[in-house]
């Protein structure tokens, strides 16, 4: 598939996401979740292919850090602790309670986590006392973007394979937004696909977005998502 232009974007995403608590290889008096069943509207529960390793965790933190304070965290934990790193700045909304985290994508295996966690606080990061976290979760996650842009709206993540992105011309609200959703599902041509919203900040304005992951990912599946939502 063609790309012609990367873009380098900051912005969110928000996403319903099934918790597990993570007990092993842990800092003592701390508290992980880990999302244990990534695009389960796509494939039912789980990937059938799941990686070794860990999937999305969350260190769950005292406080909330910014998108910067975690970036900046993240350059120093690359060069100290351990390469390669996804590190984003998310908060769990689960039943009623707000709990701020650090997201961490890409660790090798288990049991680096509490080596990373003590890189952490090394750094000055403080987090919470062992507190439990499971169940389906509203996650709220700040994180950066390599984008290629592949036609007018329409973006392939640059980093993630079998992902896109569709920019949306207005906001989709949360009843329309689920809405439109079942519609594309039943009552289209659109492939089956998983789907997240967020926003970036591109051009100096906000651009609400919609994150498409499919393993069948093309300019026709992201077209064809994009056409239904504008209507």
């Amino acid at each position: 598939m063609k790309t012609d232009k990367l873009i380098h974007v900051c912005g969110y995403i928000i996403k319903e996401e099934s918790l597990i608590p993570v007990t092993a290889h842990i800092a003592e008096h701390t508290c992980v979740a880990e999302a244990n069943k990534p695009y389960s509207e796509y494939f039912g529960v789980a990937p059938f292919n799941m990686p070794t390793q860990p999937n999305s965790l969350f260190f769950i933190t005292s406080h909330y850090y910014t998108l910067e304070e975690v970036s900046r965290f993240a350059k120093l934990s690359n060069h100290s602790c351990i390469e390669s790193l996804n590190i984003a700045s998310s908060v769990i909304n689960l039943a009623h309670n707000h709990h701020p985290a650090i997201r961490v994508q890409y660790l090798p295996d288990y049991k680096q986590i509490e080596k990373l966690q003590n890189c952490f606080i090394d750094l000055g990061v403080e987090f919470a006392k062992k507190i439990h976290i499971e169940g389906n979760a509203l996650i709220k996650t700040n994180k950066c973007f390599t984008l290629s842009e592949i036609s007018e709206h329409l973006y392939l993540d640059y980093k993630q394979s079998k992902t896109g992105y569709v920019g949306l011309s207005h906001l989709i609200y949360d009843d329309k937004y689920e809405q439109c959703l079942h519609e594309i599902r039943n009552n289209t041509d659109c492939p089956l696909f998983n789907a997240a919203r967020g926003a970036i900040f591109l051009n100096g304005e906000i651009t609400d977005i919609i994150r498409i992951y499919s393993e069948h990912i093309s300019i026709d599946l992201l077209s064809c998502i994009r056409k239904h939502f504008e209507e």
